[in-house]
């Protein structure tokens, strides 16, 4: 029998890849210039007089996407913002990911075969990760003297060192239950190595949930990216500006335009609007492959539980 398509998973996959995309050319194909403002423009009233208005300015046909407050064209910040969002997130999730794996696996495997099941909850466990990163990078991310890539790295590496421990937890657990499989005991008897194991039976059966596993990390580290931004803690550095106190995103990543723009939600919705609709669209091709990969596990165990 043909077996359907999985749809949201190509429908993720396509998002993800056109995100990707985006970020690797988005400075290439932007309509202006990163340092280009329009400030002021003369406008024709109803009556065919001139007046002048300053910004920002509407979405049109100059500007699809409108202006900001100080006239730049907000397609353009999101095109050079969108590798800070994006790469930094897909390389945040494959740091968790592989380190969380290794270690989980070789603890599991070296385990002996009765070891039950980590339910060990650290002390750590209870306080949201974002509020750990605020207080560790508020003295040094608010009005910054370190370039905006270490930022972004430092950043990275704490989202890195604070998501370990979750992962390790999900891949130790899985392994010990592999372990009780018929096919890894008969390694193990006819004198298997650990190092046998992992590579020909624990890696193996763990690939689908791997690619699950990857998939949320990438969720949970964009929601830790949003909730920074709303407490102005904007990836690669928050610039603070004086009389009245604003917060600007340095890099132009995504949430920090979310979070800087948080004054236009009564007026001039644009200028939050498309930033907004970015992230939550980057943030949907996710949820897409991630159900999708977990409607392909769910079938492929069904398969398996007939045979």
């Amino acid at each position: 029998m043909r077996r359907k398509p999985n749809i949201l998973l190509v429908i993720g996959i396509v998002l993800l890849s056109f995100f990707v995309i985006i970020s690797l050319i988005g400075p290439y194909i932007a309509p202006y210039d990163l340092e280009y403002s329009k400030k002021i423009e003369y406008i024709t009233t109803d009556d065919g007089k001139q007046q002048l208005k300053g910004s920002p300015f509407p979405p049109s046909k100059e500007h699809v996407f409108g202006t900001d407050k100080w006239g730049y064209d907000i397609l353009t910040l999101l095109l050079y913002g969108a590798k800070y969002t994006v790469f930094t997130v897909l390389i945040v999730a494959v740091m968790r990911l592989s380190i969380g794996t290794a270690f989980g696996v070789l603890n599991g495997v070296m385990s002996p075969d009765n070891k039950k099941k980590n339910k060990h909850i650290s002390l750590f466990s209870g306080i949201p990760i974002f509020i750990i990163i605020y207080f560790i990078l508020a003295g040094i991310n608010i009005e910054p003297t370190l370039p905006p890539i270490y930022l972004a790295v430092i950043q990275g590496l704490l989202m890195t060192i604070l998501g370990i421990p979750g992962v390790y937890n999900v891949i130790f657990n899985l392994t010990i239950e592999i372990k009780k499989n018929a096919y890894v005991e008969a390694a193990k008897t006819l004198g298997g190595s650990n190092r046998h194991i992992s590579r020909k039976h624990i890696f193996p059966a763990l690939k689908g949930n791997l690619l699950a596993l990857f998939v949320n990390e990438c969720i949970q580290v964009l929601h830790i990216i949003g909730q920074l931004g709303i407490f102005n803690l904007f990836l690669g550095g928050t610039e603070k500006q004086y009389f009245p106190t604003i917060y600007l995103s340095i890099t132009n990543e995504w949430s920090g335009l979310i979070g800087q723009s948080r004054s236009f939600l009564y007026h001039s919705q644009w200028i939050i609007l498309y930033p907004l609709m970015a992230y939550m669209l980057l943030l949907f091709s996710f949820y897409l492959l991630s159900a999708g990969l977990n409607a392909s596990l769910k079938n492929k165990a069904r398969r398996s539980s007939h045979l």
